[in-house]
């Protein structure tokens, strides 16, 4: 869909008129940070977006976006730098939690018909309980790889059907 190129920039306020006008002023603003004041500064004159780009050198696309947040929610937001610690994690650390108790689990003891997890094991467990979103096999490798669990392949895998074999093997 295209964008219209002329912009309408909602009326200042005085408050507002004021914080713009310090704001060019600051020789302690970044660069970035003064350029987003600096085309709301050109926009007030009534230009259009490809006049505020040649003026301001900013990128089309990017005087939308700060005109857009300035007309929804003023100068809020216009000094935070850009995306400091990357997207908002989409795990809480009770998932994580709860996933690294599954994966030290036994299946067997969550009524599961198999001895051992695997990845595609867990992470198929994880997803039908509804305790994680639709993440890739790797993904789940990678997360219980940085929380210092290793689930290895395994082709076969019997079990003693001795009902002391736990506390047998736990003595020797």
């Amino acid at each position: 869909m295209a964008r219209p190129t002329k912009i309408l920039l909602r009326k200042l306020t005085q408050k507002e008129k004021k914080i713009l006008d310090e704001k060019l002023k600051d020789k302690t603003v970044s660069a970035r940070v003064y350029e987003r004041y600096r085309v709301i500064f050109i926009a007030q004159s009534g230009c259009t977006v490809s006049q505020i780009s040649e003026r301001s050198g900013m990128h089309f696309t990017g005087i939308y976006d700060w005109i857009e947040r300035f007309n929804h929610s003023g100068f809020e937001g216009f000094s935070d730098p850009p995306n400091p610690e990357g997207r908002p994690s989409t795990l809480s650390s009770a998932q994580i939690r709860e996933m690294i108790k599954i994966a030290v689990s036994r299946p067997a003891d969550l009524g599961l018909p198999y001895t051992q997890w695997s990845v595609p094991k867990l992470r198929s467990y994880l997803v039908k309980r509804g305790l994680f979103p639709d993440f890739s096999n790797e993904w789940i490798r990678r997360l219980l790889h940085r929380e210092g669990i290793s689930l290895q392949h395994t082709k076969t895998w019997k079990e003693s059907p001795d009902p002391d074999f736990e506390e047998k093997k736990t003595k020797f």
